[in-house]
Formats: C-alpha cells, sequence, structure tokens
C-alpha cells in the first residue's frame, strides 16, 4: 500500500478537492489551514482508514505530511 498516496485521498476527501498535492516537509496546520479540531477528524479518518490507533501522546508529533507518512509506514508495514 503506497500510504503517501493514501494519506494524499483522504486530505483531498476531507477538504472537498481543496488539497491535491502535498510534500512530505508540508505542515497540516499552516500549509494547509486545517484548524486543531479538523486535525483531531483528520487523525479519526487515518485511524478507521488504515484500522490503527494512534495514542494521544503521539499527536503532537505529527505535524507534518512526512510526519504522518513515517508513522502510518511503522504502524501498517511492522
Amino acid at each position: 500500500m503506497d500510504i503517501q498516496k493514501k494519506l494524499l485521498e483522504i486530505l483531498s476527501d476531507y477538504t472537498d478537492g481543496r488539497i491535491t498535492t502535498a510534500k512530505a516537509d508540508d505542515v497540516l496546520t499552516s500549509d494547509f489551514g486545517l484548524n486543531s479540531f479538523e486535525l483531531f477528524d483528520l487523525v479519526c479518518i487515518v485511524e478507521e482508514t488504515f484500522d490503527i490507533s494512534i495514542p494521544d501522546r503521539m499527536l503532537p508529533q505529527l505535524l507534518t505530511v512526512g510526519d504522518f507518512v513515517h508513522y502510518l509506514d511503522q504502524e501498517v508495514n511492522h
């Protein structure tokens, strides 16, 4: 599974197509304009999509697209 591609699909769907490209260093809040509620909502969608649970203590570390991809790669592929 291409995690970055799937994450981009989730971002695009969540933002009604506003986000169509993403680089690893794109920050979810400042580059994409997501507020904390939207970020939490996005995490819930990611958890459901990848059938994982992301601990609350990890949330402050998941700032960029690359952070999410790296974390998901570890959780989904190991």
